[in-house]
């Protein structure tokens, strides 16, 4: 009988583990179950998707055809069938990333992934992300078209969740032991607000007052110029521009400036990541005068954090009015990046700063007041519910100011003391109809169209490529500016005074821009828009290297074809180190090199400059480099005893060319130092460094920077990692650990338009699909895919798998 309850108490014991989730384990009963569990996603490689589905949300019959990648050809004869659909197709490809980014979007990833979760979440809700989600929604629901395709989207990823069961269910929320959820316009808003985050969320304010304290005006500009030595603008120099219709704000007087400079930052915590400014992309377009075809050639490559599933999702939209094809991202309609029968757009992050902190005087720790003009008014207290998984749900109060939220106060983190309340302004908060831009795009015909349909855009701010088939191309850079005297928003400002307050905007039509220019092409690496002349200040990160590369290529040829734009997106020609490394060797002794460094100074002396995966001198340069950074900069910046920000590399390089006697840098050391003795001591340093890692195995570029493609759960075993790639942030080609050309296009714009592309994953998001990363060797070795777009009569193509049928 003993013996008989112990095995009953086992056997209870055992269907409890493989019933119930253990931590972050899920049950093991259902997770591993034949009918249920992950076996069920692995798909067959003939996969048959249903040939007829009824759909009581539509209004008429739908054909998706899907082709041999798995790219889906929508063909609706209505507009809210097609954006139904699209959510539909969508969701059966890419559901579960389309969820989990939402939720990281909006301040929910404790609810499934637990209370480590929690500061992401509030630093989520603090900066204002659901709130700017609910302001660019508003303005979306007021335009009837936008609110009725985006309703048709929601509807069609709804009614695909609805076909959902657990044996069908993606693989990830069998992992998680979660479940799919209502998919809402709210969500789509939060989508867009999470990529405004991700290229406009950065700032450098805080860092910067910390160095304010320090140093002089003169010094921080030369420093952090607004306009370096070098600049190859978006703009042509010399281009003429109009006579500003507003006029630039006026400077406080010195004793609010200066007020302003002692705001009273004593400890700060940099809990976002410090601005990445190999965050990039690279767009460019050619007229017909310089190509070999006699027509116009666009292409264009955004470099953003490359994870599976894919940021994008590849698709065509075919119903009368709009015939598109491109990349959508999933979770939003139409195509964001793309070509129609008429036109062909690309775009690149513009870079500018768009975001300001205040530091804001509340009256009490409630935060219920605050000081606004000599006066106290009532601040605006945001409840905000963070729910999480296997604890009670935490209650966040956020204090909403005439600025926006107050980001940092005493509460958060709860680590550090002593912190202002620091309230964030940011263009990506305020209300905008950006998804009109991509609908306008997708039907437009011609330049005037796509004039109109940029104009909507607000945030984050884009340079907007542009060619089309009567032979014309353009670049305008877009978003909604704020007027600004010169260095305003590079600083934290002070919260209780109007004369801080943006003075309003630069006109949309006054925002860089140039069509058809004499030189014949047209491009963006995020550089500068503009040289000095432009009547307009803005400050921001830009970056010049891929700006100049891409320009003396396109400069040097009148010939080009699709193979050299090819090649021109695959180039590994690093410009910072052919401006950089002549400098550094002249300044090298060849008496002060080691014996065991006699190697590695010949192989940078015999470096043709390319960055490729089998290379070592760039892996020579970059640690000499970083060991010479450090050694120029720590002296000058501990003096700050704080977090600040660190010149660019770019800087440091044009001011080491401009001044080898180093005067700035030795009033901080207590000796002064040679450039030869900083440039000697920092390769020594360098070389050591190389020495411990140059093992038997051979050290080379692709091995030692390597490159993650990483699955969102961050799961090793769904995720492509150490991949040996080419390229660095100063490449055309400009890949990095973790970043690099999540889309590569180019599209040829003849009387039949010829297109290709190629991007780091695949269109399923089933790990357990030969489609869910497919594509990744192609683009590692810089091959594209012909980009199809079909009419009805193509449907007995041979590239065509699969036709799906849809009826109400």
């Amino acid at each position: 009988m003993t013996r008989f309850i112990i095995a009953l108490l086992i056997t209870i014991s055992f269907i409890f583990l493989l019933d119930h989730p253990w931590g972050r384990i899920p049950p093991l009963g259902s997770f591993f179950s034949p009918q249920e569990g992950f076996w069920q996603n692995a798909e067959p490689l003939n996969r048959k998707f249903p040939t007829f589905t009824r759909l009581p949300e539509l209004k008429d019959s739908v054909e998706v055809w899907l082709d041999r990648r798995w790219v889906p050809h929508i063909f609706a004869r209505n507009r809210h069938d097609l954006f139904f659909m699209q959510g539909y197709i969508t969701a059966m490809f890419r559901l579960w990333q389309m969820d989990i980014e939402t939720l990281a979007a909006g301040g929910q990833l404790a609810s499934i992934m637990g209370p480590d979760l929690l500061p992401f979440d509030r630093l989520q809700r603090r900066k204002g992300m659901v709130f700017g989600a609910e302001q660019k929604l508003k303005a979306m629901e007021a335009d009837s078209v936008t609110r009725q395709i985006l309703d048709a989207y929601t509807a069609g990823v709804n009614a695909y969740i609805q076909t959902l069961t657990p044996r069908n269910m993606p693989l990830e929320y069998k992992l998680l032991h979660d479940y799919p959820r209502k998919w809402t316009n709210l969500r789509s808003a939060l989508l867009i607000e999470y990529m405004a985050d991700d290229l406009t969320g950065y700032s450098d304010d805080r860092e910067y007052t910390n160095l304010r304290r320090v140093f002089t005006d003169e010094q921080l500009h030369q420093m952090f110029p607004d306009f370096p030595d070098s600049s190859m603008p978006i703009i042509p120099p010399g281009t003429a521009f109009a006579k500003p219709s507003r006029i630039n704000p006026s400077v406080p007087s010195d004793t609010a400036r200066a007020r302003a400079l002692q705001s009273d930052l004593t400890r700060i915590s940099d809990i976002h990541p410090a601005s990445d400014y190999f965050i990039g992309s690279n767009n460019w377009a050619v007229s017909g005068d310089r190509t070999a075809a006699h027509v116009p050639i666009l292409c264009n490559d955004p470099h953003l954090a490359l994870n599976l599933p894919s940021l994008w999702f590849e698709i065509q939209l075919h119903a009368p009015g709009i015939q598109v094809y491109g990349v959508s991202l999933p979770g939003a309609p139409t195509v964001i990046i793309g070509f129609n029968d008429s036109i062909a757009w690309g775009v690149t992050n513009a870079s500018r700063d768009v975001k300001d902190y205040y530091a804001v005087h509340f009256t009490g720790p409630d935060k219920k007041t605050y000081l606004w003009k000599g006066k106290k008014i009532p601040a605006t207290l945001r409840i905000e519910t963070i729910q999480i998984k296997g604890r009670p749900s935490f209650q966040d109060t956020v204090a909403y100011t005439v600025w926006g939220p107050v980001t940092f106060d005493p509460d958060f983190p709860d680590t550090i003391s002593h912190m202002p309340y620091l309230a964030t302004h940011w263009q990506a908060l305020q209300p905008s109809n950006d998804l009109k831009t991509f609908y306008l795009l997708n039907c437009a015909q011609n330049y005037q169209d796509y004039v109109h349909a940029i104009a909507y855009f607000n945030c984050p701010a884009q340079n907007f490529v542009y060619a089309d088939k009567a032979g014309h191309i353009a670049i305008w850079q877009q978003g909604w500016f704020p007027l600004r005297w010169k260095d305003q928003g590079k600083y934290v400002m002070p919260g209780d005074d109007d004369h801080f307050q943006w003075q309003g905007y630069v006109p949309v039509a006054e925002n860089p821009h140039v069509v058809d220019p004499p030189q014949g092409f047209v491009f963006s690496a995020n550089q500068h828009p503009t040289d000095r002349t432009y009547p307009y200040y803005y400050t921001g990160d830009f970056f010049y290297y891929r700006a100049k590369r891409i320009h003396d290529f396109l400069a040097e040829k009148s010939q080009l074809t699709q193979q050299d734009m090819m090649h021109l997106q695959n180039d590994v020609f690093d410009t910072r180190a052919a401006e950089a490394l002549p400098l550094l060797l002249a300044h090298l002794p060849a008496s002060a090199i080691r014996p065991s460094e006699h190697a590695y100074d010949s192989l940078l002396r015999h470096w043709d400059m390319r960055v490729t995966t089998q290379s070592k001198a760039p892996i020579l340069f970059y640690t000499w480099m970083d060991s010479l950074m450090h050694a120029l900069w720590d002296p000058v910046l501990s003096t700050a005893h704080a977090i600040v920000k660190a010149p660019s590399m770019q800087t440091t390089i044009e001011w080491l060319i401009r001044d080898t006697s180093l005067q700035f840098f030795n009033k901080f050391t207590r000796k002064p130092v040679s450039l030869s003795e900083r440039v000697t001591e920092s390769f020594h340093a360098a070389m050591q460094a190389i020495q411990q890692m140059d093992t038997g195995r051979g050290l080379s570029w692709g091995r030692f920077r390597g490159t993650d493609i990483l699955h969102l759960t961050r799961l090793e075993a769904l995720s492509h990692t150490r991949l040996a790639t080419p390229g660095d942030g100063a490449t055309v080609n400009a890949i990095t650990s973790n970043h690099g050309p999540s889309w590569r296009m180019i599209v040829q714009l003849g009387r039949q338009t010829e297109a290709y592309g190629v991007y780091p994953g695949g269109q399923s998001g089933n790990p357990g699909s030969a489609h869910y990363d497919d594509i990744i060797n192609d683009w590692l070795l810089g091959r594209y895919e012909p980009l199809r777009m079909y009419t009805p009569k193509d449907r007995h193509q041979p590239d065509i798998e699969a036709i799906m049928h849809f009826a109400p």
